[in-house]
């Protein structure tokens, strides 16, 4: 069974998988799910196709929406959140212009990220194991415990 780690937006999901993709198996869920809808039903049918491919990969990526850590939660599921401190804004803000991620993208990041920073703050959830990644240029995919996990795993 593999582990499920939340990923802020910026925090190298991708370059995860670009550069640890041939060591480990990694679905991204963020990108393959589509959540059109933030209803119950929907929401529970996220949970469920995670959970019918967590035994097929090593890594699967859900998003770090307040509702999927809420179902996640609800079924006492355990993930990983990996999210970068207040002070950081500015560093992932310029990283996404760099990236040339669409401007509503960068707007949205923008006008929210202090928000959606606190909200993972302040979630007390007994599964929700959390990596704050306080200092500039730490990412999900020089994080050691990731990079141990992923060494750890026989290809």
């Amino acid at each position: 069974m593999g582990i499920i780690i939340s990923s802020f937006i910026g925090c190298g999901r991708e370059y995860l998988k670009n550069t640890h993709g041939d060591k480990a198996k990694i679905f991204d869920a963020v990108e393959e799910i589509t959540l059109t809808e933030n209803t119950q039903d929907a929401l529970e049918s996220y949970y469920n196709r995670v959970m019918d491919i967590i035994d097929d990969y090593d890594i699967v990526f859900i998003g770090t929406l307040s509702s999927i850590r809420d179902i996640f939660n609800i079924h006492k599921v355990d993930y990983d959140i990996f999210y970068p401190s207040v002070g950081r804004r500015g560093e992932f803000i310029e990283n996404q212009v760099r990236k040339r991620t669409k401007p509503d993208v960068i707007r949205m990041l923008d006008k929210n990220f202090e928000k959606w920073v606190n909200e993972i703050d302040e979630d007390e959830s007994p599964n929700c194991y959390k990596h704050k990644l306080s200092k500039q240029g730490e990412y999900i995919g020089n994080e050691p415990s990731i990079i141990q996990y992923i060494n750890s795993l026989k290809s």
